[in-house]
């Protein structure tokens, strides 16, 4: 397989960047735009010189799609393909609830085709900085803090928290044993701020705060080891590393000592471009190469499975 046909189902603020990222790709054809919307769905076509579809009925033979619906529709779009023997980029959360995202899981396992998760997070270059950089995580906190959106219906645990569940999984490099939270309600009926502890099997401990009732936007990592504190700010991609370093000396013209107790450093990010193009090339090459995609659908289970959780202890 030298070029794969692929198609984007949803042509709305996400999908019209992941329509743009596939007409461009060397490994594959922008074969199909699918989204009832025809009128929406057809002004990106013209742009990106692909045919449009109003359903994936009337869609020609695909090799990979990428799934960028409302979570409600997931699992009636992506279950179909799956059994065509379609690869499969389905936006994070995977499914509305754990009992039908494990259903997309066990399909494509069955199948046998590529099942990865738009947990679009792993591939900013600071969180992958932290996450080759660590050892021995004992406390993550993790602040996801954005001013109020009223066209986001999710509650904030849904739309929001489900990123920072799946990075404090994958940093902390071990699976959830106890979960507690607390949310409140601020400007919607849903969940607009709660704050998530995790403790995992490893001893690490995840606190998870998210809010939508700030008028920052915030998104900052702290991960504490015994004898190092990295500190991330994910929007200006910027690590700081902090760690003991007891350094006693003597002045040359002074009879006393000097020590110095710490060292900060300041790694040099790797400017690997668009994190969205990341995830498009990690998923064609998963493909092609026969191997796991960095996020795979069991990751993004588990991710609704906590969020799951988390949402009915704020309730």
């Amino acid at each position: 397989m030298s070029r794969l046909r692929g198609a984007v189902f949803g042509a709305g603020n996400m999908g019209r960047h992941h329509i743009r990222i596939m007409s461009q790709h060397p490994d594959v054809d922008l074969v199909g735009i699918v989204d009832p919307d025809i009128e929406r769905a057809q002004a990106l076509g013209e742009q990106w010189d692909a045919p449009v579809f109003a359903s994936v009925d009337e869609l020609p033979d695909i090799d990979v799609a990428i799934i960028v619906t409302p979570t409600q529709y997931h699992a009636e779009i992506a279950l179909p393909l799956i059994e065509k023997g379609v690869h499969l980029l389905v936006e994070k959360p995977l499914a509305e609830n754990p009992e039908t995202a494990r259903k997309i899981v066990d399909a494509a396992k069955e199948k046998g085709v590529t099942l990865a998760v738009g947990h679009v997070e792993r591939f900013n270059p600071a969180i992958k900085s932290l996450a080759s950089l660590i050892t021995d995580p004992k406390m993550i906190s993790i602040e996801r803090l954005s001013p109020y959106t009223p066209r986001i219906k999710d509650s904030v645990v849904y739309d929001l928290t489900v990123h920072d569940v799946d990075l404090a999984c994958w940093l902390a490099g071990s699976e959830p044993v106890e979960v507690h939270a607390v949310g409140t309600k601020v400007f919607s009926d849903t969940t607009d701020a709660a704050t998530t502890v995790i403790r995992f099997a490893n001893g690490c401990v995840a606190t998870i705060q998210t809010s939508r009732a700030t008028q920052d936007k915030v998104r900052r990592i702290t991960i504490s080891e015994p004898e190092r504190y990295f500190s991330a700010d994910t929007l200006r991609q910027e690590v700081e590393i902090k760690r003991e370093a007891e350094v006693s000396y003597k002045h040359a013209d002074e009879d006393m000592m000097f020590t110095q107790a710490s060292v900060i450093e300041i790694p040099t990010l790797a400017k690997g471009g668009e994190p969205l193009r990341l995830e498009q090339d990690d998923l064609y090459d998963a493909i092609l190469n026969e191997r796991e995609p960095l996020v795979p659908g069991k990751d993004g289970l588990r991710a609704v499975e906590l969020v799951d959780k988390i949402e009915q202890l704020c309730n």
